[in-house]
């Protein structure tokens, strides 16, 4: 990490950083996305796929799933080139984080709007509670590798340190997919990475005819006292009983952790 990476980071909520991406794997990784991309739109393999109302993939997950046989995914995620970036945000201790696919329908524009990853935490907070919320330390980092050149991640620099306006709320509540003033598109050359922050307010926006293969990755930070809490549904894949022995035995400790915290949908029923 930079001054200038962290003083993007800090006050724009993303920076471009070449230094991490692994230009060894940069191939690799892209033949082994379009093989998963084809068997995902053939039906072939579906572990967990966004899809859209035309059941066209935009989202792809389940990449350490044994059942797409590629690896490489899980070499990727903890690779020299990307841990040094991690490791400076979160501190040595990590839950297992996450690789995913965005791509393009092919049949159909596409986007899924306006939004802040938050997770369960409050989305129509007042000013205070959203403050408060966005002034908590980091414990997760995620970053993009275009694959292909790619202008789909759109989102609002510094709004991820204050509170939205009444305009972005509208955005973010009913027109998710209006322009938003002052908003930045994310362009990326192939083999590019850009790092962001998920509580700047983003949005994807997908082209049918502009071949989409990003790879989205993550991380989270561990610490002894985190709380159990029920499983994401879209993580669900993750407690199949395939799942740890497919990781390389580097992986295996941060899944521990996570699988540590994840509560059945049944603990949880009341």
């Amino acid at each position: 990490m930079t001054d200038q990476h962290i003083e993007n980071f800090e006050n724009r909520g993303f920076f471009y950083a070449e230094e991490a991406t692994p230009k060894s794997m940069v191939s690799d990784l892209l033949a082994a996305v379009r093989r998963v991309k084809q068997k995902t739109r053939d039906k072939e393999i579906d572990i967990y796929t966004h899809r859209t109302d035309t059941e066209e993939p935009w989202g792809i997950r389940g990449l350490f799933a044994p059942e797409f046989n590629e690896p490489i995914f899980a070499e990727y995620l903890m690779c020299e080139e990307i841990m040094p970036f991690v490791h400076y945000q979160l501190g040595e201790e990590l839950k297992l984080g996450a690789v995913l696919i965005f791509t393009n329908p092919h049949d159909k524009d596409w986007g899924f709007g306006w939004h802040r990853d938050f997770g369960k935490l409050p989305r129509e907070a007042g000013e205070a509670e959203e403050l408060e919320i966005l002034s908590r330390p980091q414990k997760s980092f995620k970053w993009h590798l275009a694959l292909e050149d790619d202008e789909c991640l759109h989102l609002v620099p510094g709004s991820h340190k204050r509170y939205r306006t009444e305009y972005e709320q509208e955005c973010l509540r009913n027109t998710r997919n209006a322009d938003i003033p002052g908003q930045r598109v994310i362009y990326l050359k192939a083999g590019q990475t850009v790092f962001w922050h998920g509580y700047t307010i983003h949005r994807g926006v997908m082209k049918k005819d502009v071949e989409r293969l990003t790879l989205a990755g993550s991380w989270s930070k561990h610490s002894e006292d985190d709380e159990p809490q029920e499983v994401d549904k879209r993580l669900k894949w993750m407690l199949a009983d395939n799942i740890r022995p497919a990781l390389p035995d580097t992986l295996r400790t941060p899944y521990d952790r996570w699988r540590a915290l994840q509560l059945e949908p049944a603990e949880t029923a009341e």
